[in-house]
C-alpha cells in the first residue's frame, strides 16, 4: 500500500519532489543510490527537513540533466538541455559554490542579520549564477578571485537596502 505523499515544507523540497516525479517518478533507491545518499535522506530532502550539499545538488545536473537553477531557484527550465550544456566539470564547481554559501552565510552574521530558512543556499546559487555572467571562464581562478569582493560587496548591498525598507517590519533577503 502506497503511503501518502506529505507536503513539503519549503520550496526546495517541492522543486526535488517535483523534479523525481518529472523524470516519470522513478524507484526512490535508485535516485538516491545515483546522487550518492540513503532513501531516507532523499526523503528528508524531498519533505524540506533537510538541505542537500552542494555535491548533491551538483548529481542532480550530472546524473539526471536537472537545471541547478531551476533547482535552487524555481526559475527557467527543470531540464538543462544536454546537446548544448557544457560538461559537469565545466558547469558547475562545488567547491566555488560551497565558497560563496559560506560568504553569504559571513555577509549576514556582518549585519547582524538572521537569514530566513534555506536562505543560504538560494543565496548562494544566485551569487553563483551572478559570477558566470561577470567571468568569461569560471576556471579562470585569478579573475574569480578578483570578481569575488564585487559579487560579495553588490549582496552585502542589496541586504542593507532591503533592512532599510520602511514599514516592512522584517528583513528580506531577496
Amino acid at each position: 500500500m502506497a503511503r501518502p505523499e506529505i507536503e513539503p515544507k519549503t520550496a526546495l523540497g517541492a522543486r526535488l519532489r517535483e523534479f523525481r516525479k518529472k523524470l516519470g517518478d522513478p524507484d526512490r533507491d535508485e535516485i538516491a543510490k545515483r546522487l550518492g545518499v540513503s532513501k531516507n535522506t532523499l526523503a528528508s530532502y524531498e519533505r524540506g527537513e533537510t538541505e542537500p550539499t552542494a555535491a548533491v545538488m551538483a548529481a542532480y545536473r550530472r546524473e539526471f540533466g536537472g537545471s541547478l537553477v531551476w533547482l535552487v531557484t524555481g526559475e527557467g527550465p527543470i531540464f538543462d538541455d544536454p546537446s548544448s550544456a557544457p560538461a559537469p566539470t565545466e558547469a558547475f564547481d562545488v567547491v566555488l559554490l560551497q565558497r560563496i554559501g559560506d560568504m553569504v552565510q559571513a555577509t549576514f552574521v556582518e549585519l547582524k542579520q538572521t537569514p530566513p530558512p534555506r536562505a543560504i543556499t538560494g543565496e548562494a546559487g544566485r551569487l553563483y549564477n551572478e559570477l558566470l555572467q561577470m567571468v568569461a571562464d569560471i576556471r579562470d581562478e585569478e579573475l574569480v578571485e578578483a570578481v569575488l569582493p564585487v559579487v560579495r560587496a553588490r549582496f552585502k548591498k542589496r541586504l542593507q537596502e532591503a533592512a532599510a525598507e520602511p514599514g516592512s517590519g522584517k528583513r528580506s533577503a531577496s
